[in-house]
């Protein structure tokens, strides 16, 4: 008898505790953090090569491409969309995903799961190959209009400017259109369950 109460026991236990996870956790919101981890992990690697750079493992550095060229600034920009979007923005976005699923006990089901993943999924493609493209880009172009005293090939920026339209204007604008595009199904997803959550008792 004792050991049958035990099992009793260790059984409701073991329930309580599934059921204490199911409440407190959003397997979006856990995906959507995850993400943001990665995507901190992929900006300090990057941040890393831009340190590393102006010991002397880039020739211009960066720092003088920002000081001394136009282009320049698409480094700084980039660098600065993808830390908000691509990191902050990830973990924020997990707090909507939360609030849904754990405050309004609100699960994405059926279409709402589907625009969640393509959410995750386009808006982080779409936000990595926009904001490192941006970065590539300032750099080439920076490196082309540097003077060759300084290291660049000197070019004046409206011989540039044809190179950045056919270049690299097509894939950021194609990337940043998936960013969007993932971000607004995403969004209409948050919709559909929001409105079929379950009402408040009074």
């Amino acid at each position: 008898m004792a050991e049958e109460q035990l099992e009793m026991r260790k059984l409701a236990e073991s329930i309580a505790k599934e059921i204490s996870v199911m409440a407190t956790e959003s397997k979006w919101a856990t995906r959507f953090v995850w993400t943001a981890i990665i995507q901190g992990a992929i900006i300090s690697l990057l941040t890393l090569v831009l340190v590393m750079g102006e010991l002397g493992f880039l020739h211009p550095s960066v720092s003088l491409l920002i000081n001394t060229t136009v282009p320049g600034i698409w480094i700084a920009l980039g660098y600065f969309a993808y830390l908000v979007v691509g990191v902050v923005g990830m973990a924020v976005t997990a707090l909507f995903y939360q609030y849904l699923e754990v405050n309004l006990k609100s699960p994405y089901t059926g279409g709402a799961k589907s625009l969640a993943w393509i959410h995750l999924i386009l808006s982080n493609i779409g936000i990595i190959g926009a904001t490192l493209m941006i970065i590539y880009a300032g750099y080439a172009t920076g490196v082309a209009t540097l003077p060759t005293d300084l290291g660049g090939l000197g070019m004046a920026m409206n011989e540039v400017e044809p190179m950045v339209v056919s270049q690299y204007l097509p894939p950021i604008a194609a990337f940043a259109a998936l960013t969007i595009l993932g971000i607004m199904l995403g969004g209409l997803g948050y919709v559909m369950v929001y409105k079929h959550r379950p009402k408040a008792q009074f």
